[in-house]
């Protein structure tokens, strides 16, 4: 707790400098017979709800009690606020005196410490310092980790958390009915998440291991596995647990690339742990995450050895469009992902029927049973996707019935735009360039990721 971040930039050292030469020059000489230290504070030791949350009777180490967090007059950083999607106040940043007393042991002093936060980019990162008398660190330490635990924690509710999102949360309407896959599969994958949540837990705790399992979806684009976890979560959400979706659709920080920062994820797997109830946690891409300079740290949350868990019980739900990107340490290792499922194509007539058949709605018929053997070896996005230009092509007419004729043509004009695109992207291969495109859960971007040679 309260390192430095490891990706400084010169803005988060100019900061900290200026951080430090205030509290020296300022605070310091107030304190003339005291040994005091500037430490780092972990940004959650200023958010708002947690302090507002903190149990004023919560006994701390030799009998001290937080009593309360004042702002303080400060002309080198403003006085800032951040919100979540609750309305609540979270991170702010300005100076603050935090004032604790050990009303039960007369013979220890009230204690008065400074904490300082400054956002250190336009997306709202922090860093924050604490001074305080140097024997209080192991009371200042006990404190920042129920903070920390009241600023991550999180209740379960009818919408999703999202970790790394434009958005901090949102809705599921997919239900596990909606999913078009064989049935066997399905009922594989609910077995498998409902057995660990029911008895799995226990199972885990018994033989003296985290409950932490982790499930990877796998398969081509367009397959359904997004969906999957859509209806998965929206059932951990009848349960009354917690869901928490990770997104790459903004940067953690400053120099984060894409925003796919392994961080993200291990700072999911917190808040998770500090839940009341079993968490499901959701990455999509996983690939996209596991990068060589985080190799050490993702091996170890995996394996749980650095991952902090909820003893209610945390389920990994992934997904990747290409399992042949990720480490063989990962994905071959047992306990580092349990299970892999492929989620296929549409590999029978009926899967395909079915498909086409929920996508055409009230204006299917029997004389589309005709083109569902063309359908058949293709992922559930391009039927839904034959589907939907049909309907287009109908509705600019005003047309009533939908024929086999005009269904066919959007076939093949779709397989032309996409036996085209194969074409394109050979010849680009030929010159070490390859795109991955998919889109997200949350369905806030389209990620793409280049990769050359």
């Amino acid at each position: 707790m309260a390192n430095p971040p490891t990706q400084g930039t010169e803005t988060f050292r100019l900061k900290a400098e200026i951080i430090g030469d205030w509290i020296a020059r300022e605070w310091m000489p107030r304190f003339p017979d005291s040994d005091r230290v500037t430490v780092w504070a972990d940004s959650e030791v200023v958010h708002e709800d947690a302090l507002i949350n903190f149990d004023r009777q919560f006994a701390l180490p030799n009998g001290y009690h937080f009593v309360s967090a004042d702002r303080m007059l400060c002309n080198i950083t403003p006085n800032l606020n951040q919100y979540d999607y609750r309305a609540v106040i979270t991170a702010r940043t300005g100076a603050f005196m935090y004032r604790f007393t050990a009303p039960d042991a007369p013979d220890m002093p009230d204690v008065e410490a400074i904490v300082v936060s400054a956002a250190t980019d336009e997306s709202g990162w922090m860093t924050a310092m604490a001074n305080l008398p140097r024997a209080f660190l192991p009371i200042w330490y006990a404190f920042a980790k129920e903070v920390y635990r009241l600023a991550l924690a999180v209740d379960p509710s009818d919408r999703v958390k999202v970790v790394g999102g434009r958005d901090d949360s949102f809705e599921l309407t997919v239900d596990w009915d909606d999913i078009i896959l064989p049935e066997s599969l399905k009922n594989e994958i609910l077995t498998d998440v409902k057995g660990f949540f029911n008895k799995g837990v226990a199972v885990y705790q018994r033989l003296k291991l985290k409950p932490f399992r982790k499930l990877l979806l796998a398969g081509v684009p367009g397959t359904g596995k997004t969906m999957m976890c859509a209806a998965l979560a929206k059932w951990a959400i009848e349960q009354g647990y917690l869901v928490v979706y990770v997104s790459s659709s903004q940067r953690w920080r400053r120099g984060d690339g894409d925003g796919a920062s392994f961080e993200k994820i291990d700072h999911a797997l917190n808040i998770a742990a500090k839940s009341d109830v079993p968490t499901l946690l959701i990455v999509e891409e996983l690939d996209i995450y596991l990068r060589p300079e985080h190799k050490a740290l993702i091996l170890n949350v995996l394996d749980g050895s650095e991952s902090a868990i909820n003893e209610k019980g945390t389920l990994l739900l992934a997904t990747t469009n290409y399992p042949e990107a990720i480490d063989e340490r990962v994905l071959k290792r047992p306990g580092r992902l349990d299970r892999v499922f492929i989620i296929p194509e549409a590999r029978l007539h009926e899967d395909a029927e079915k498909l086409l058949r929920t996508y055409l709605g009230d204006l299917w018929n029997d004389t589309h049973l005709a083109l569902v053997p063309k359908l058949i070896g293709y992922p559930g996005a391009f039927i839904r996707e034959v589907a939907i230009y049909a309907l287009t092509q109908l509705a600019y007419v005003d047309g009533k019935m939908l024929t086999l004729d005009l269904l066919v043509e959007s076939y093949k004009r779709l397989k032309e735009q996409i036996d085209a695109g194969d074409d394109f992207l050979k010849r680009r291969n030929e010159v070490g360039f390859t795109s991955k495109k998919s889109v997200s859960l949350l369905g806030l971007a389209t990620s793409n990721n280049g990769d050359y040679d």
